[in-house]
């Protein structure tokens, strides 16, 4: 999925204006802008978690025999601040060389869930996969939404869950803009956190123009924004 973000010239003329209404969302929209643009594996690690691969840490091969032992196939994923998936040594991380498979996308991403097998605790998911077991490294939260369509937001591959503009949330600490996880989804962290991170190009283009201090004007309608940490 292409990278849309607004222009430097176009957003540039909206800051102004935010920086007085609100310091909380003119650092919003400076993250979200700087998150549209991040396509190299050094920008996802100035824009979130940076991959286990690129910080040199690596699986235990002892731990890795003991679950082949087992008759499990492990593998080590990493999942984005996009979105995209991608296996843990693939280099370079970018469009070309994510995961587009929908329907592999779509297993993966409804199986994921904490990572209470007790091997390499350091992967907060796993998606298991029959005699695989799918060690999964978010850099923020392992669902992100990345597009919307008639009311839905979309996910994964073709997943889709309604858009809910009273529950759209916002990091004070990041800026970046959150919505709850979808519909009887089990919550994929240990910690029961229930949003997933909607994606910053998809906030430049769908959401930018009808956000304020303290609320999103969706279809004519004003809701007040949700904070979080």
């Amino acid at each position: 999925m292409p990278v849309l973000a607004l222009s430097r010239q176009g957003l540039a003329s909206r800051l102004p204006s935010l920086l007085h209404r609100s310091s909380l969302f003119s650092h919003a929209h400076t993250h979200a802008y700087a998150h549209a643009h991040a396509h190299t594996p050094h920008d996802s690690g100035e824009n979130g978690e940076r991959c286990f691969h690129e910080q040199g840490i690596h699986p235990d091969e002892n731990i890795v025999h003991q679950i082949l032992d087992k008759h499990i196939r492990p593998y080590f994923y990493y999942i984005d601040i996009h979105g995209q998936v991608f296996l843990q040594d693939t280099k370079p991380k970018n469009l070309t060389s994510c995961y587009k498979n929908t329907k592999f996308l779509d297993f993966f991403m409804t199986r994921i869930k904490p990572n209470t097998t007790g091997w390499f605790e350091e992967y907060r998911h796993v998606s298991p996969c029959g005699r695989e077991m799918n060690f999964v490294q978010a850099a923020d939260t392992p669902i992100v939404y990345h597009g919307l369509q008639d009311g839905q937001l979309l996910w994964a591959g073709t997943k889709k869950t309604p858009f809910l503009p009273h529950m759209v949330t916002v990091s004070a600490s990041t800026g970046r803009i959150y919505h709850p996880l979808p519909h009887n989804f089990e919550s994929p962290t240990s910690d029961k956190q229930e949003y997933a991170l909607i994606k910053s190009a998809l906030v430049q283009t769908e959401f930018a123009d009808g956000l304020e201090s303290d609320s999103l004007k969706w279809q004519g309608q004003r809701f007040p924004l949700r904070t979080k940490e």
